[in-house]
């Protein structure tokens, strides 16, 4: 039964499809601005990618092909050649369980785990 059934009579309650239509395009504005962030988050990242590689070439002998060969070897690191870096399993230090390296503390213990670095909030 919708609102509209309830609430015969009354005009000050919208129905329940206007509402729904109208949480739907909150979410979907939510969502868009969401993705245009990340966007945004993206390109200034490739950026300061390309600027630190420049940098690197220009201050060292590294070359294109070193570049290509370690990102390969770190994306072999967890089994697939997917261009994407999986944050491996770790293992705590005070009850030796495995623990994602996603979680700040064991599962088990909760022993605080040493943090991922300077790519710590990046490498998911």
């Amino acid at each position: 039964m919708s609102f509209s059934g309830l609430l015969k009579g009354r005009t000050d309650w919208r129905d329940e499809d206007e509402v729904q239509g109208e949480l739907g395009q909150r979410r979907s504005e939510f969502l868009a601005e969401r993705v245009s962030d990340l966007e945004e988050r993206v390109d200034k990242l490739a950026l300061l990618s390309m600027a630190l590689w420049t940098l690197l070439k220009k201050n060292t002998k590294w070359d294109d092909e070193e570049l290509i060969q370690q990102m390969t070897a770190l994306d072999l690191q967890d089994g697939k050649l997917d261009g994407h870096v999986q944050n491996a399993m770790t293992e705590c230090p005070a009850c030796h369980r495995p623990v994602s390296r996603r979680h700040r503390k064991c599962l088990y213990c909760e022993q605080e785990l040493s943090q991922g670095g300077a790519f710590e909030g990046v490498v998911r």
